[in-house]
């Protein structure tokens, strides 16, 4: 059986932050309450899930690489509604499904929702090997940041090596909260950069 764990003042918060997380309406949850919150600890509610979504994703994806002759393993994190963070280890070819900047990851995440869409559409997976692609992104973070206190200090800009999209996206995120600088990006198409610059006045 799987299910989500959450924490919260009370119960009621505990277990709305599991429902959205899970998209499930408060009339279909089935829920354990594991602590109540009355002794000054967070509230903890345990909220099951339906199985369907987890067996349909495992087993296509297993049936996939079986066909390689690859055995995996699979771990399923459910995001959103219908949206699932799937984490798999290969036993020895995790940096050939990776590939040079995630590119055959990329490619892979693209087929196996293809794959996982024909059995039931509504679900969405956010495909990762080896938990490459939450590496990467804590990598970005701490980039980002070390770049923009360079900026600070010194006063001149600095540009970031190329980026994808989405990259591009998390690094405006995380410099967004930070009032001294900002970023802006030169080029077009594929060979965008972003610039951080320190912010006048």
């Amino acid at each position: 059986m799987r299910y989500i764990e959450e924490e919260g003042k009370t119960v009621e918060e505990a277990l709305e932050k599991a429902l959205r997380k899970a998209g499930i309406e408060r009339s279909e949850a089935r829920f354990e309450i594991i602590n109540e919150g009355l002794t000054g600890e967070p509230a903890k509610i345990r909220l099951y899930l339906d199985d369907e979504d987890f067996d349909i994703i495992e087993e296509t994806i297993k049936e996939f690489f079986g066909k390689l002759g690859i055995k995996v393993e699979v771990e399923i994190e459910p995001k959103r509604r219908r949206k699932f963070y799937v984490d798999i280890h290969t036993r020895g070819y995790d940096s050939v499904f990776i590939g040079k900047g995630g590119k055959n990851l990329a490619a892979l995440e693209h087929l196996i929702n293809l794959l996982v869409k024909r059995k039931k559409k509504e679900l969405n997976i956010d495909l990762d090997v080896a938990g490459y692609k939450r590496r990467h992104k804590e990598f970005l973070i701490n980039k980002a940041k070390a770049i923009a206190k360079r900026v600070k200090e010194t006063g001149m800009e600095m540009r970031f090596d190329p980026l994808e999209p989405e990259e591009r996206r998390l690094v405006r995120d995380v410099l967004r909260r930070d009032k001294k600088v900002r970023v802006y990006q030169v080029g077009r198409g594929d060979n965008v950069i972003l610039v951080i610059a320190p912010r006048k006045g």
